[in-house]
């Protein structure tokens, strides 16, 4: 029944599918579990019904095909996939050639023999994929492309097919489509990986098409191209792509900004003119390029946040700066300081609740841009935040960013405090908490909240944010000694925290409660004993042996006290998955920097990652690591961030690789400065 209603549906005379009932699928699993769901999931692929069709997309791409991987499962619905693919006037066809191009591989280089397999069974479609090129359907067309590189073999044969269809297609998006795919084997014949295509010829035709062709978009996507295919800026670029970006739509700027790979001025200048000259749809999309851009690639970005930050006075653009200004983008955001404080001191609100949506933003617009001040450190930033704790204009969720003032945001305790207790009232001791946070930078001043802090510790589960407030108050946290005493028969995440917390606050009178902590079973409470008992005074040669050669932060404080650890600490290397953590210790015990230093170097050249550790250590040897200059002159010309990982994104990898990146120039000024003749550097 079943399958005489797919076939109904697809307005298809005759027998489809057949054989997809006999396959026991039950016995393959995809990503969640059995593929008992197939032949319904294919049949849906062609249905009639977009809402089937759609669910059916989602079967495919979320389960039978997860995250581009290939099961059995996914290899044998390949021949139905060909077969819907072929079916004539069927609709979800394009959307069936996206999954055969992705199944196929078109883009993946593996040597697992099930996307092999898979990529043989894709390629089996070829004649079909030909005669799709002059299918009716736009969609389908467009599609036919990016699923013809899949069937590697025929390279040659497609180069043909596919500039003669240039030469009679009629539609902008498939015409790119076709230029895109001829790039990409222009690039393979480069690297040897496509037999018979003459890389040079076909490199300069392309070239060609950027100046010869009658056509805006290809004219486009043939430069696009091109620069894959060089390295060169030529002439003024950025005005050049401009010049062709209004005259055409047709390219994706988020293909262009791939494309212009690290030419990050060009593509900085670029993206800067759309947004202040483009039309507001294109100045979204540059917003969305940009943001992927300064993800991957450093560089210079100051003018184009002013761009994005000179779109805030205008309702009609304002949520497109906002959204690159206050998002993970907001370390690149300093030259924008000013335009961001004029806004929101003529801005009429200061918090807005606004509901979550793709352009919302916390808060509203004033208090996220002075979010981004506030996380930039900037002092024109507290007299908003003042005035929304005054005025009790915060949910108890939602925490004022004062960690980048330390000390200075001592005047808003009492603020704090009385938010603090407005949570507390409500039973809403999570918010409280989230609120407390901001003291644990504040240091002693934050004693005032001291009773907010002494109602939260008894919750276990919250113990974490009021310890740490006690130990940043230190001494002036007296009176809560006892509470905090008590937890040190807790748990032993509770134990370990309450430790540190003890010896911030009672110094040397706290050395009779921490020396049992010792001996305890469990090493993070041992360590945190001896760190604790190590900051009161107490001598490290002492607390040594609580340390395991794991401690590698504490050990390298003790320094040259540590010694009998060494041997231990050498022994780790050999199977250390971060050997820089042990060789940077090992150096700040010994001192041996002759030993350390080229150890540092082949480490550092064998990986890509971000070894602050061996940063700091050079710093700290300064002109001794001269050896080190070429390594850090490298790290800090190559234009990739040291954070990007492809496919993979993290909302603070800007951040990270922005602070690493200074990091690793206060090292290459500590290795290149001059040195006193008696310079002898002692690790800190």
């Amino acid at each position: 029944m079943r399958r005489t209603v797919a076939v109904r549906a697809c307005g298809i005379h005759g027998a489809v599918f057949t054989g997809l009932d006999e396959i026991d699928w039950a016995s393959m699993r995809h990503a969640y579990g059995p593929a008992r769901e197939a032949p319904e999931v294919v049949r849906g692929l062609v249905d009639r019904r977009k809402r089937v069709r759609s669910w059916a997309q989602d079967c495919m791409w979320g389960g039978i095909h997860h995250q581009g991987d290939v099961y059995a499962c996914t290899l044998a619905t390949v021949p139905f996939l060909l077969e819907a693919a072929a079916m004539p006037d069927v609709r979800g066809r394009a959307a069936v050639l996206k999954l055969l191009a992705s199944i196929g591989g078109a883009e993946v280089e593996d040597d697992d023999p099930l996307r092999r397999a898979a990529r043989l069974a894709v390629s089996r479609g070829f004649p079909t994929f030909v005669s799709l090129l002059a299918d009716r359907r736009r969609s389908v067309r467009r599609a036919v492309p990016d699923v013809l590189l899949v069937s590697r073999e025929h390279a040659a044969d497609t180069v043909s097919l596919l500039r003669e269809r240039l030469t009679v297609e009629r539609k902008a998006s498939v015409r790119v489509a076709i230029v895109a795919a001829l790039g990409t084997i222009a690039r393979r014949a480069r690297a040897g990986e496509a037999d018979g295509v003459d890389a040079a010829d076909l490199a300069a035709w392309i070239a060609g098409q950027v100046s010869a062709s009658k056509h805006a978009d290809v004219r486009m996507a043939a430069l696009a191209e091109h620069l894959r295919l060089t390295d060169g800026t030529g002439g003024d670029l950025a005005s050049t792509l401009y010049a062709m970006v209004t005259e055409t739509d047709a390219i994706d700027l988020r293909d262009l900004r791939e494309a212009l790979g690290d030419r990050v001025a060009v593509r900085n200048d670029l993206l800067a003119r759309i947004v202040r000259e483009g039309p507001d749809d294109r100045r979204a999309t540059a917003m969305w390029a940009a943001s992927g851009a300064m993800s991957r690639w450093r560089g210079d970005y100051g003018d184009l946040m002013l761009a994005f930050a000179e779109l805030l006075p205008r309702d009609r653009t304002r949520r497109i700066g906002l959204h690159l200004l206050t998002n993970d983008a907001w370390p690149l955001a300093a030259p924008a300081a000013d335009h961001i404080s004029r806004f929101i001191e003529s801005s009429p609100t200061v918090f807005v609740d606004e509901p979550p949506g793709l352009w919302s933003v916390t808060g509203g617009p004033a208090w996220a841009l002075n979010t981004t001040l506030a996380r930039l450190g900037d002092p024109r930033a507290l007299p908003l935040i003042r005035r929304a704790l005054e005025e009790d204009l915060l949910p108890v969720d939602c925490r004022p960013p004062l960690r980048a003032y330390g000390a200075d945001g001592a005047p808003f305790v009492p603020l704090l405090r009385r938010q603090i207790q407005r949570a507390i009232a409500a039973g809403a001791l999570e918010e409280a908490q989230e609120l407390l946070w901001n003291l644990t930078f504040v240091g002693p001043a934050a004693a005032e909240a001291l009773p907010e802090v002494v109602t939260l510790l008894p919750q276990r589960s919250l113990f974490r944010v009021p310890l740490r407030a006690l130990a940043a108050m230190g001494p002036a946290a007296r009176p809560a000694a006892p509470l905090v005493r008590d937890l040190l028969a807790a748990d032993p995440e509770t134990t370990a925290t309450a430790a540190t917390a003890l010896g911030a606050i009672e110094g040397a009178a706290a050395e009779a409660d921490l020396r049992p902590l010792l001996t305890h079973d469990e090493p993070a409470v041992r360590t945190a004993a001896a760190d604790a008992l190590r900051a009161v005074g107490v001598p490290a040669a002492e607390v040594l042996p609580a340390y395991d050669h794991t401690d590698l932060k504490a050990l390298g404080e003790i320094g040259p006290d540590a010694a009998p650890m060494v041997p231990r600490l050498r022994a780790a290397l050999e199977s250390a998955r971060w050997p820089e953590m042990i060789l940077a210790t090992l150096w700040r015990i010994t001192g041996d920097t002759a030993a350390a230093l080229p150890a540092l170097a082949e480490n550092w050249r064998r990986k890509r990652d971000r070894n602050d550790w061996t940063v700091r250590c050079w710093t700290d040897m300064g002109p001794a690591a001269a050896g080190a200059e070429p390594l850090l002159c490298q790290e800090l010309a190559d234009p990739v961030r040291v954070t990007y990982q492809p496919n993979t994104w993290g909302s603070a990898d800007i951040e990270d690789d922005e602070r690493y990146v200074a990091e690793c120039r206060a090292a290459l000024e500590a290795v290149t400065s001059a040195a006193a003749p008696d310079d002898d550097p002692q690790p800190r």
